[in-house]
């Protein structure tokens, strides 16, 4: 797979959902040592298809007929999940990615310069995405004081729901942030991005 289509799918997977807790099913529980912003929702089955077999993500949780229950993938950013069972019993061995040709690594100066661009992005990136979140998160932070019973148990819900969407954001932000840098023919310091884990 060519290296711009690793990092198309590694934004798109980066911009599901966050699977938490209560998604898991049945008494499972998310994996030990596992960084919860790699646990992600998805329910676009061929999406989910594309990032097993491309070694991008593992699946942990997936409904079996009519079950409603959520999709749940793990993501391995450096494309190096474990491989998974085929239907048959073997193994489908994920094919490991052709190593980039040897370039020359970059000086201080080009990291610095690659730096500060990502940084002067995201922080225009992250006031488009994330601006009606945290205007939400703050209406409901000033409602829990004025309420009580099953009006303050609601509104306690919905902040839980409404940092989980910022949570999200954030990924989607930094995402966002690598795929505009990358696509900017006259940044030649964008050719470093692989050096920097997104």
């Amino acid at each position: 797979m060519a290296e711009a289509d690793r990092h198309r799918l590694l934004e798109r997977a980066l911009a599901l959902p966050l699977a938490t807790a209560s998604d898991f099913f049945g008494g499972r529980k998310p994996p030990a040592g596992a960084d919860a912003e790699l646990l992600r929702r998805i329910e676009d089955t061929t999406l989910r298809t594309k990032l097993v077999d491309a070694g991008l993500a593992e699946g942990l949780q997936s409904p079996k007929g009519p079950q409603r229950i959520a999709s749940i993938l793990r993501i391995y950013p450096n494309f190096d999940a474990p491989a998974r069972r085929a239907t048959n019993g073997r193994v489908k061995r994920v094919t490991a990615p052709a190593p980039a040709a040897k370039t020359r690594l970059p000086s201080i100066d080009e990291m610095e310069r690659l730096i500060a661009r990502l940084r002067e992005l995201e922080a225009g990136v992250a006031r488009e995405l994330t601006s009606e979140a945290t205007e939400r998160i703050a209406l409901l932070k000033r409602t829990l004081s004025d309420v009580e019973g099953e009006d303050l148990e609601r509104t306690y819900r919905e902040l839980g729901e409404a940092l989980e969407r910022r949570r999200a954001l954030e990924s989607q932000t930094r995402a966002e942030v690598f795929r505009r840098v990358e696509s900017d023919a006259s940044f030649p310091e964008r050719e470093y991005l692989r050096f920097l884990r997104r």
